[in-house]
Protein backbone atom coordinates (compact mmCIF):
# COMPACT_ATOMS: atom_id res chain seq x y z
CA UNK A 1 0.00 0.00 0.00
CA UNK A 2 3.07 2.50 0.88
CA UNK A 3 4.84 1.70 -2.24
CA UNK A 4 1.47 1.76 -4.30
CA UNK A 5 1.24 5.62 -2.56
CA UNK A 6 4.48 6.76 -2.96
CA UNK A 7 4.05 5.94 -6.71
CA UNK A 8 1.00 7.84 -7.08
CA UNK A 9 3.02 10.80 -5.44
CA UNK A 10 6.29 11.15 -7.67
CA UNK A 11 3.40 10.63 -10.53
CA UNK A 12 1.93 14.20 -9.34
CA UNK A 13 4.51 15.47 -9.05
CA UNK A 14 6.46 14.38 -12.40
CA UNK A 15 3.10 15.76 -14.11
CA UNK A 16 2.84 19.14 -12.24
CA UNK A 17 6.77 19.72 -13.11
CA UNK A 18 5.95 18.78 -17.06
CA UNK A 19 2.86 21.51 -16.83
CA UNK A 20 4.91 23.77 -15.42
CA UNK A 21 7.57 23.97 -17.76
CA UNK A 22 6.25 23.21 -21.04
CA UNK A 23 3.19 25.21 -20.81
CA UNK A 24 1.31 23.48 -23.88
CA UNK A 25 2.57 24.89 -26.75
CA UNK A 26 0.37 22.67 -29.54
CA UNK A 27 2.96 23.88 -32.02
CA UNK A 28 5.42 22.41 -30.11
CA UNK A 29 4.62 19.35 -27.65
CA UNK A 30 1.27 17.37 -27.50
CA UNK A 31 1.78 16.20 -24.25
CA UNK A 32 1.55 12.55 -24.31
CA UNK A 33 -0.84 11.41 -21.35
CA UNK A 34 -0.36 7.96 -20.48
CA UNK A 35 -3.64 5.32 -19.85
CA UNK A 36 -4.99 4.87 -16.54
CA UNK A 37 -3.52 1.59 -16.64
CA UNK A 38 -0.19 2.41 -16.33
CA UNK A 39 0.37 3.04 -12.35
CA UNK A 40 4.10 2.65 -11.90
CA UNK A 41 6.39 5.63 -12.09
CA UNK A 42 9.12 3.91 -14.88
CA UNK A 43 6.17 2.55 -17.25
CA UNK A 44 4.76 5.92 -17.32
CA UNK A 45 7.84 7.98 -18.04
CA UNK A 46 8.53 5.33 -20.37
CA UNK A 47 5.56 5.71 -22.48
CA UNK A 48 5.96 10.19 -21.98
CA UNK A 49 9.38 9.84 -22.86
CA UNK A 50 9.21 7.57 -26.17
CA UNK A 51 5.90 9.51 -27.70
CA UNK A 52 6.77 12.99 -26.27
CA UNK A 53 8.09 14.27 -29.82
CA UNK A 54 5.45 12.73 -31.87
CA UNK A 55 3.57 16.28 -32.83
CA UNK A 56 6.27 18.18 -32.37
CA UNK A 57 6.72 20.86 -35.42
CA UNK A 58 10.47 21.37 -35.22
CA UNK A 59 10.75 23.77 -38.07
CA UNK A 60 8.63 25.80 -35.71
CA UNK A 61 10.58 25.12 -32.21
CA UNK A 62 13.79 25.71 -34.56
CA UNK A 63 12.32 29.25 -35.21
CA UNK A 64 11.30 29.72 -31.36
CA UNK A 65 14.20 28.66 -29.05
CA UNK A 66 13.14 29.41 -25.95
CA UNK A 67 10.15 27.61 -25.91
CA UNK A 68 11.96 24.54 -27.67
CA UNK A 69 14.56 24.93 -24.92
CA UNK A 70 12.17 24.98 -22.50
CA UNK A 71 10.13 21.57 -23.80
CA UNK A 72 13.27 20.00 -24.03
CA UNK A 73 14.08 20.41 -20.21
CA UNK A 74 10.43 18.89 -18.91
CA UNK A 75 11.46 16.25 -21.52
CA UNK A 76 15.08 16.06 -19.42
CA UNK A 77 13.28 16.11 -16.61
CA UNK A 78 11.70 12.51 -16.78
CA UNK A 79 15.03 10.84 -18.09
CA UNK A 80 16.45 9.75 -14.72
CA UNK A 81 13.24 8.21 -13.76
CA UNK A 82 12.69 6.05 -16.92
CA UNK A 83 14.36 2.21 -18.05
CA UNK A 84 17.80 3.03 -20.20
CA UNK A 85 16.74 1.09 -22.72
CA UNK A 86 13.54 3.55 -23.84
CA UNK A 87 15.70 6.49 -22.61
CA UNK A 88 19.13 5.81 -25.07
CA UNK A 89 16.48 4.45 -28.32
CA UNK A 90 14.08 8.02 -27.52
CA UNK A 91 17.41 9.92 -27.22
CA UNK A 92 18.99 8.22 -30.31
CA UNK A 93 15.54 8.68 -32.51
CA UNK A 94 15.58 12.52 -31.48
CA UNK A 95 19.09 12.76 -32.88
CA UNK A 96 18.03 10.89 -36.03
CA UNK A 97 15.45 13.50 -37.09
CA UNK A 98 18.62 15.82 -37.80
CA UNK A 99 20.95 13.44 -38.93
CA UNK A 100 21.70 15.34 -42.19
CA UNK A 101 21.20 19.17 -40.91
CA UNK A 102 23.89 20.73 -38.91
CA UNK A 103 22.30 23.52 -37.26
CA UNK A 104 19.56 21.43 -35.58
CA UNK A 105 22.00 18.92 -34.03
CA UNK A 106 23.75 22.01 -32.73
CA UNK A 107 20.90 23.68 -31.55
CA UNK A 108 20.07 20.03 -29.55
CA UNK A 109 23.75 19.76 -28.63
CA UNK A 110 23.66 23.08 -27.16
CA UNK A 111 20.22 22.82 -25.02
CA UNK A 112 21.57 19.11 -24.08
CA UNK A 113 24.86 20.77 -22.63
CA UNK A 114 22.97 23.38 -20.99
CA UNK A 115 20.72 20.76 -19.15
CA UNK A 116 22.85 17.63 -18.61
CA UNK A 117 26.88 18.98 -18.06
CA UNK A 118 27.30 22.94 -17.85
CA UNK A 119 28.11 24.16 -15.17
CA UNK A 120 24.38 25.33 -14.21
CA UNK A 121 23.01 22.03 -15.01
CA UNK A 122 19.86 21.23 -13.21
CA UNK A 123 20.25 17.21 -14.21
CA UNK A 124 23.60 16.52 -14.66
CA UNK A 125 24.31 13.61 -16.21
CA UNK A 126 27.73 12.05 -18.67
CA UNK A 127 25.59 9.42 -19.77
CA UNK A 128 22.49 11.06 -21.48
CA UNK A 129 24.59 14.17 -22.79
CA UNK A 130 27.33 11.65 -24.49
CA UNK A 131 25.17 10.92 -27.45
CA UNK A 132 24.67 14.36 -27.87
CA UNK A 133 28.18 15.56 -27.64
CA UNK A 134 29.13 13.06 -29.91
CA UNK A 135 26.79 13.71 -32.52
CA UNK A 136 27.52 17.02 -32.82
CA UNK A 137 31.55 16.52 -32.41
CA UNK A 138 31.18 14.31 -36.05
CA UNK A 139 28.95 15.95 -37.71
CA UNK A 140 30.15 17.27 -41.11
CA UNK A 141 27.86 20.21 -41.23
CA UNK A 142 29.20 21.52 -37.91
CA UNK A 143 31.33 23.97 -38.61
CA UNK A 144 35.07 23.02 -36.86
CA UNK A 145 35.22 25.95 -34.33
CA UNK A 146 31.31 25.21 -33.25
CA UNK A 147 32.43 21.26 -32.55
CA UNK A 148 35.57 22.05 -30.37
CA UNK A 149 33.43 22.28 -26.94
CA UNK A 150 31.80 18.96 -27.74
CA UNK A 151 34.73 17.29 -28.69
CA UNK A 152 36.55 18.60 -25.71
CA UNK A 153 33.37 17.09 -23.56
CA UNK A 154 33.03 13.65 -25.15
CA UNK A 155 37.01 12.91 -24.93
CA UNK A 156 36.58 13.87 -21.29
CA UNK A 157 33.76 11.85 -20.89
CA UNK A 158 34.65 8.84 -22.70
CA UNK A 159 37.66 8.58 -20.74
CA UNK A 160 36.45 9.00 -17.23
CA UNK A 161 32.58 7.98 -17.43
CA UNK A 162 31.52 4.79 -15.08
CA UNK A 163 32.52 2.00 -17.35
CA UNK A 164 35.05 3.38 -19.50
CA UNK A 165 38.48 2.30 -19.30
CA UNK A 166 41.01 4.73 -18.47
CA UNK A 167 43.46 5.57 -20.88
CA UNK A 168 47.40 5.42 -21.22
CA UNK A 169 47.76 8.88 -19.91
CA UNK A 170 51.01 10.43 -19.37
CA UNK A 171 52.18 10.68 -15.55
CA UNK A 172 55.82 12.34 -14.02
CA UNK A 173 56.69 10.98 -10.85
CA UNK A 174 58.63 13.51 -8.19
CA UNK A 175 61.81 12.39 -9.56
CA UNK A 176 61.12 13.57 -13.28
CA UNK A 177 60.52 10.44 -14.55
CA UNK A 178 57.65 9.67 -17.11
CA UNK A 179 55.30 7.27 -17.31
CA UNK A 180 52.04 5.95 -18.22
CA UNK A 181 48.93 5.80 -16.06
CA UNK A 182 48.49 2.17 -17.54
CA UNK A 183 51.83 1.71 -15.55
CA UNK A 184 49.98 1.41 -12.34
CA UNK A 185 48.82 -1.76 -10.71
CA UNK A 186 46.50 -2.63 -8.37
CA UNK A 187 43.44 -5.11 -7.63
CA UNK A 188 41.83 -2.07 -6.79
CA UNK A 189 43.23 2.23 -7.52
CA UNK A 190 41.42 4.73 -5.78
CA UNK A 191 42.37 8.09 -7.88
CA UNK A 192 42.43 10.89 -6.30
CA UNK A 193 43.03 14.32 -7.79
CA UNK A 194 44.88 16.72 -5.11
CA UNK A 195 45.03 19.99 -5.65
CA UNK A 196 47.29 21.90 -2.94
CA UNK A 197 45.27 25.11 -2.20
CA UNK A 198 42.07 23.53 -2.01
CA UNK A 199 40.73 23.20 1.32
CA UNK A 200 38.46 19.99 0.44
CA UNK A 201 41.73 18.56 -1.26
CA UNK A 202 43.41 19.33 2.22
CA UNK A 203 40.86 17.79 4.35
CA UNK A 204 40.78 14.90 2.19
CA UNK A 205 44.09 14.17 1.88
CA UNK A 206 44.49 14.49 6.01
CA UNK A 207 41.60 11.93 6.34
CA UNK A 208 42.75 9.48 3.71
CA UNK A 209 46.22 9.50 5.13
CA UNK A 210 44.96 8.75 8.28
CA UNK A 211 42.70 6.00 7.41
CA UNK A 212 43.50 2.91 9.46
CA UNK A 213 41.29 0.59 6.83
CA UNK A 214 42.59 2.77 3.82
CA UNK A 215 46.59 1.64 5.32
CA UNK A 216 45.35 -2.04 6.03
CA UNK A 217 44.22 -2.61 2.75
CA UNK A 218 47.21 -1.03 1.34
CA UNK A 219 49.56 -3.02 3.07
CA UNK A 220 47.36 -6.01 2.25
CA UNK A 221 47.74 -5.52 -1.47
CA UNK A 222 44.16 -4.63 -1.87
CA UNK A 223 43.90 -1.10 -2.60
CA UNK A 224 46.38 1.31 -4.75
CA UNK A 225 46.25 4.94 -4.10
CA UNK A 226 47.28 7.22 -6.79
CA UNK A 227 47.30 10.65 -5.54
CA UNK A 228 47.54 13.01 -8.77
CA UNK A 229 48.75 16.63 -9.01
CA UNK A 230 46.41 17.71 -12.36
CA UNK A 231 48.92 20.27 -13.64
CA UNK A 232 52.70 20.85 -14.53
CA UNK A 233 55.34 18.92 -11.95
CA UNK A 234 56.40 22.19 -10.12
CA UNK A 235 58.59 21.94 -7.46
CA UNK A 236 56.24 23.50 -4.50
CA UNK A 237 54.20 20.29 -6.21
CA UNK A 238 57.40 17.81 -5.24
CA UNK A 239 57.83 19.36 -1.98
CA UNK A 240 54.59 18.13 -1.21
CA UNK A 241 54.23 14.96 -3.01
CA UNK A 242 57.11 14.41 0.01
CA UNK A 243 55.04 14.81 2.69
CA UNK A 244 52.01 12.05 1.57
CA UNK A 245 52.24 8.62 2.88
CA UNK A 246 54.92 6.93 1.22
CA UNK A 247 52.69 3.89 -0.09
CA UNK A 248 50.83 6.25 -2.20
CA UNK A 249 51.83 7.17 -6.06
CA UNK A 250 52.28 10.27 -6.01
CA UNK A 251 52.43 11.43 -9.80
CA UNK A 252 51.64 14.59 -11.58
CA UNK A 253 49.66 15.04 -15.07
CA UNK A 254 49.74 17.65 -17.04
CA UNK A 255 46.64 16.48 -19.38
CA UNK A 256 44.21 15.79 -16.38
CA UNK A 257 41.99 17.87 -17.47
CA UNK A 258 41.77 16.77 -20.77
CA UNK A 259 40.59 13.43 -19.32
CA UNK A 260 38.69 14.15 -16.00
CA UNK A 261 36.03 16.36 -14.88
CA UNK A 262 37.71 17.86 -12.04
CA UNK A 263 34.56 20.79 -11.86
CA UNK A 264 33.83 18.73 -8.24
CA UNK A 265 37.02 19.09 -6.21
CA UNK A 266 38.23 16.74 -4.28
CA UNK A 267 37.40 14.55 -7.24
CA UNK A 268 37.86 10.48 -6.53
CA UNK A 269 37.49 8.02 -8.97
CA UNK A 270 37.72 4.35 -8.17
CA UNK A 271 38.83 1.98 -10.94
CA UNK A 272 39.27 -2.05 -11.03
CA UNK A 273 42.85 -3.81 -12.03
CA UNK A 274 41.79 -3.22 -15.11
CA UNK A 275 41.44 0.71 -14.86
CA UNK A 276 37.88 0.46 -15.36
CA UNK A 277 35.89 3.78 -13.98
CA UNK A 278 33.52 2.07 -11.04
CA UNK A 279 32.31 4.60 -9.75
CA UNK A 280 33.51 8.96 -9.33
CA UNK A 281 32.25 11.59 -7.52
CA UNK A 282 32.41 9.89 -4.12
CA UNK A 283 32.05 11.67 -1.06
CA UNK A 284 34.34 10.86 1.12
CA UNK A 285 31.94 9.44 4.03
CA UNK A 286 30.65 7.11 1.91
CA UNK A 287 34.18 6.34 0.51
CA UNK A 288 35.55 5.22 3.68
CA UNK A 289 32.66 3.57 5.14
CA UNK A 290 32.64 0.97 1.99
CA UNK A 291 37.11 0.49 2.94
CA UNK A 292 35.77 0.05 6.80
CA UNK A 293 32.96 -3.06 5.61
CA UNK A 294 35.33 -4.23 2.63
CA UNK A 295 38.13 -4.53 5.50
CA UNK A 296 36.06 -6.15 7.83
CA UNK A 297 35.16 -8.90 5.44
CA UNK A 298 38.65 -9.40 4.43
CA UNK A 299 39.55 -9.53 7.91
CA UNK A 300 36.65 -11.69 8.75
CA UNK A 301 37.75 -14.18 5.54
CA UNK A 302 41.30 -14.05 6.18
CA UNK A 303 40.27 -15.53 10.28
CA UNK A 304 38.03 -18.23 9.16
CA UNK A 305 40.58 -19.50 6.43
CA UNK A 306 43.22 -20.11 9.10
Amino acid sequence: MRKTILNILLLIVASVSLSASAQTDEKLVSYPMPPDSIMQLQPRCDYIISRYWHRCRFDYAMSHPDKFNEAFGAWVALLPHASADTVHAAIDKLLAKFVKKGPETLTLANMARGWLYADTSQYRSDELYMPFALAASKHKKIKKEQKVPFEADYKRMSSSAVGSIVPPIEIISPDGTKGSFSDIKGRSILVFFNEPDNVDCSVTRIRLSANPNVRELIERGELTVVCVHPGEPGEEWKTAAASLPEAWHKVAMPAAHDYFDLRIKPQLVYLNGGHKVLAKNLGLPYLLGAFEVANKKNKNTSAANE
